[in-house]
């Protein structure tokens, strides 16, 4: 699982508590839990890897593209190398792939594949929040602010579940 993940068992755990959580409380909690959200977070972070790389590559084309840059958040000071940078995320995109392909074969395994095309049809809500609460309490959290929830949030959650259809064979 290389530089990901510290357990090299962590893919298999997931699939495992998914199959505890479908007999407790059923198939959507189970699909919500392995897809909806550890799925959706490893492909989240490769969008994030691939949005990082676009920045460098736009800063690149400057004249006077300098890669060492000092950072400053709050009282705090560091130094970032944005080639370093480019490099790391390159690499974390290569090795995200690799295990999005393993963790789809596991999840296809595990569980009925009409089953996981019944749960990305019915459009689910992604992240943590899409299978431990309601509704109203979603709506509740994003109205006090505790959610990012937008046309800009709407819009990354659309690319990165056709990101997640696609290892899953359904676009």
């Amino acid at each position: 699982m290389g530089k990901l993940f510290s357990n090299t068992n962590q893919l298999t755990e997931w699939v495992e508590a998914a199959a505890g959580i479908e007999d407790r409380f059923g198939i959507d909690k189970a699909l919500g839990y392995v897809i909806g959200e550890k799925f959706y977070n490893v492909v989240a972070s490769m969008h994030f890897s691939r949005k990082q790389i676009s920045m460098i590559e736009n800063e690149r084309k400057k004249l006077d593209y300098q890669p060492i840059r000092e950072i400053k958040l709050g009282m705090s000071k560091y130094t970032e190398n944005l080639d370093e940078v480019y490099e790391q995320e390159k690499e974390r995109i290569m090795e995200s792939q690799k295990v999005l392909l393993e963790f789809a074969d596991l999840i296809k395994k595990a569980f009925d594949p009409h089953k996981i095309r019944q749960y990305f049809d019915s459009h689910p809500r992604l992240g943590v929040h899409g299978h431990i609460g309601t509704e109203e309490q979603f709506d509740f959290m994003v109205s006090k602010g505790a959610i990012a929830h937008n046309i800009d949030t709407e819009i990354e959650d659309a690319l990165i579940f056709g990101e997640m259809l696609k290892y899953f064979g359904m676009s």
